[in-house]
């Protein structure tokens, strides 16, 4: 099946709001509380209107199967990612990763040169996709930090 990464877009918002509510992602969050729906659609319409954030989508042909995020600082674009509860365990993980490695290139976001994910010490299956992906990896005190320069 062919993937690809498609920027989000206005119509995204009850998906994305969706995926951010899911039980495992909240659990795997560093703010585990449930997000309010309208707090999400304020901070949905701020990020699509924020030049520094790069959203997309995962497509498994049509069909939506993740997200990720970059917020972009300083040369550092700090990851945001999950998966839809349907599809994981299959491995979409390590490609969303792997795929936004290459958009940062095509999209010719210039100004990053490391990309850095930071993951809970009991989030196994995030901290295999990012070593899976080649990106090094740093057990801080609160978290493991993945990092992978350009």
């Amino acid at each position: 099946m062919c993937l690809l990464l498609r920027k989000v877009n206005p119509s995204d918002v009850d998906l994305l709001y969706k995926w951010a509510n899911d039980a495992t992602v909240r659990q795997n969050a560093f703010h585990t509380e449930t997000i309010p729906y309208e707090n999400h659609v304020k901070w949905f319409t701020k990020t699509l209107a924020d030049k520094s954030v790069y959203h997309y989508i995962l497509c498994a042909g049509e069909t939506p199967v993740g997200q990720i995020r970059l917020n972009v600082a300083d040369g550092e674009a700090l990851i945001d990612y999950s998966i839809d509860a349907r599809y994981r365990g299959k491995g979409y993980g390590s490609r969303l990763l792997q795929l936004i490695k290459e958009q940062v290139v095509l999209d010719k976001i210039s100004d990053v040169i490391k990309l850095t994910g930071q993951v809970k010490f009991e989030n196994h299956a995030s901290a295999r996709a990012f070593e899976k992906c080649g990106f090094t990896k740093k057990e801080l005190a609160d978290y493991i930090q993945y990092e992978y320069v350009l």
